[in-house]
């Protein structure tokens, strides 16, 4: 009888050794499996540019649907991505069914857009003939300057036709969900009338990626450590 005690102290010494191993990497597994799901998620940038109604159903303005539009040979081009539009034929002058626009006339212009989370950052380049107050979900990001402007090709003063003018949009402002960007674009000094823009919004995945890794490492030690857990249990 002893001899078969013996046999059973030789036999499950081992097993009692092992035990505070499997303990420590079943451990180190679930550490890893942590950090693996507080991994940054991963994000999405949503571009929206000024196109067509016909290209793109969100857009719109007060008088009806956008048009693309050629540009007055003044203007920069347009910026990659978007499209110079208007609610006429109102770019270049030597087109034949140029229209000339009267001055004092604003056009609301109208982007909808929408987000599957919390947006993180965005920007907006926008350019304008002869100028615009640019709007997110209705509160003013940049307003048209008057006051000593001479519209001498476009405004002299923030939203012109020259060269693209770079907005933050606010993060605070955008909602999960819906969202409109609005650009109020006035004719002051003729002839031509347009606008042109791309607004790139940041909007990570709510999901983050697990480490295959760390999980599969979760797995086997559970499996090991339970396994023995059992045949301890069973010897005694």
């Amino acid at each position: 009888m002893d001899f078969f005690l013996g046999l059973h102290h030789v036999a499950w010494k081992p097993m009692e050794l092992t035990m505070p191993t499997l303990r420590k990497l079943f451990g180190v597994a679930v550490l890893l499996s942590g950090f693996a799901l507080m991994q940054p998620a991963h994000a999405d940038t949503i571009t929206v540019g000024s196109a067509a109604t016909s290209v793109d159903s969100s857009q719109s303005n007060s008088m009806g649907a956008n048009i693309a539009i050629s540009q007055n040979p003044l203007w920069s081009s347009p910026i990659a991505g978007s499209s110079w539009v208007s609610f006429t034929t109102s770019g270049s002058p030597s087109a034949s069914n140029f229209v000339t626009v009267a001055n004092g006339t604003v056009v609301d212009f109208f982007d909808t857009f929408t987000l599957s989370g919390s947006a993180t950052s965005g920007t907006l380049a926008v350019m304008a003939d002869d100028s615009a107050t640019v709007l997110l979900n209705g509160v003013a990001l940049i307003s048209e300057t008057m006051t000593n402007n001479t519209y001498r090709i476009c405004s002299d003063f923030g939203v012109g036709c020259l060269q693209p003018t770079i907005l933050d949009l606010p993060v605070s402002l955008i909602n999960s969900g819906s969202n409109t960007l609005e650009f109020e674009v006035a004719q002051r000094n003729g002839s031509s009338f347009g606008l042109d823009f791309l607004a790139t919004i940041v909007d990570p995945v709510t999901t983050p990626e697990a480490s295959t890794g760390a999980m599969l490492l979760l797995s086997v030690a559970g499996i090991a450590l339970f396994g023995l857990y059992r045949k301890s249990s069973f010897s005694l």
